[in-house]
């Protein structure tokens, strides 16, 4: 009976850390759209996806919005707060 502790505790312990990395992972979302507005000064992003949504999204201070402008193709991966967690251009 021993023996099988340690595999059995092994195997609850992996189990428990994939079921975090699930909840991290789906807490994240990604648009792929066009900017139809900008505003960098105070850090917001009006993003329009391939189907017509539109929707509006806030970048920290560690995200600079400088080096876009509307009409960019963009890739936008935010959390369930709708705050920009990296922002790149596509293509």
């Amino acid at each position: 009976m021993k023996i099988l502790k340690k595999p059995v505790l092994m195997m609850a312990v992996a189990l428990l850390m994939v079921s975090f990395a699930v909840v991290s992972v789906s807490q994240a979302a990604e648009v792929k759209g066009t900017i139809v507005s900008i505003n960098a000064d105070i850090g917001t992003v009006g993003v329009q996806d391939q189907v017509g949504k539109l929707q509006t999204l806030t970048a920290g201070p560690e995200i600079d919005l400088k080096a876009f402008k509307e009409g960019d193709q963009v890739i936008i991966e935010y959390d369930k707060n709708m705050m920009i967690k990296s922002i790149s251009k596509k293509g």
